[in-house]
């Protein structure tokens, strides 16, 4: 009986066998001998050598239980909200982070939650322009371990709030697709247990030329490519769905989370309409 048990477990954790498709992804150059891999222009980032694998990235749907945002770096939870069919973007970041503060703080069990006002973003896979953006197009860790503090004592100055000590920092970010499914540029993402040291790059990412002085201007990485990571993603996702995962956390200073990097899936979809998104970041405290 207990061999069967233990049989069972492997096979639910046997990650590899999971279904999945093929992605070009486009990752920070590792070293000179990497020439085979084909060169990627992108333009957002200072970082200027860039090199485009083809990937396997799994279906993440039949282990979402298991997810753990201190394990893989990332989790999928039920979560609806009422303006999920808004889409003025200015009017869509208002209400979403109205909705989503009070939630991230009861999740969490937090004792206080700012959320980072310039930090909505809304995406779009085909006409982005203007505030609307399209999909993220490296494999990334929004911030670096030396900006969390910075970014979250900046965003108390802009909206004028006391200064409170605390015990505890987390930047937690919230993805969400807005259009029906499927999408045709989804959101992958890499297991953090398997993402090594060896493979973050310290980047400075930049929006555009003025980001220095609107706060989009900020210490990031990017990855480089590795056989032994472990990509996924959600496909056919939902507006009740959202995928949260962390940015920051002071109580693992060093802790590696989950790189990520939107994919051209119309091969498997050749129909899907443009995906639209929306993402939002919030500073939660414990006192």
């Amino acid at each position: 009986m207990e061999i069967s048990k233990q049989a069972s477990l492997k096979a639910s954790v046997d990650r590899d066998r999971l279904e999945g498709v093929q992605g070009k992804l486009v990752f920070a150059r590792r070293s000179p001998d990497e020439r085979s891999a084909p060169e990627v222009q992108v333009p957002s980032h200072r970082h200027s050598d860039w090199v485009s694998h083809s990937t396997t990235i799994r279906n993440a749907r039949p282990i979402v239980d298991e997810l753990s945002l201190d394990r893989e770096g990332f989790i999928r939870i039920e979560h609806e909200i009422s303006c999920a069919d808004v889409r003025d973007p200015s009017i869509m970041s208002e209400k979403y982070l109205e909705e989503m503060t009070s939630f991230i703080k009861s999740h969490f069990n937090a004792s206080w939650v700012v959320p980072r006002r310039s930090g909505v973003i809304v995406r779009r896979a085909a006409n982005a322009a203007g505030s609307v953006r399209a999909p993220a197009s490296v494999a990334h860790i929004d911030y670096a371990s030396v900006a969390g503090p910075m970014l979250a004592a900046a965003e108390n100055q802009i909206q004028k709030l006391p200064i409170r000590p605390y015990s505890r920092l987390m930047i937690i970010q919230a993805w969400r697709a807005l259009s029906p499914p499927p999408q045709d540029f989804p959101l992958a993402f890499c297991d953090a247990s398997t993402t090594l040291d060896a493979d973050i790059v310290m980047d400075d990412y930049a929006l555009n030329a003025n980001s220095q002085n609107d706060g989009t201007a900020y210490k990031s990485t990017v990855v480089r490519f590795s056989p032994d990571q472990r990509w996924y993603y959600l496909p056919e996702m939902t507006p009740d769905e959202l995928i949260l995962f962390k940015g920051y956390d002071s109580e693992r200073h060093y802790g590696r989370w989950a790189p990520h990097s939107a994919f051209d899936d119309r091969a498997t979809y050749p129909s899907a309409k443009s995906r639209e998104s929306i993402e939002a970041r919030f500073f939660v405290y414990y006192a």
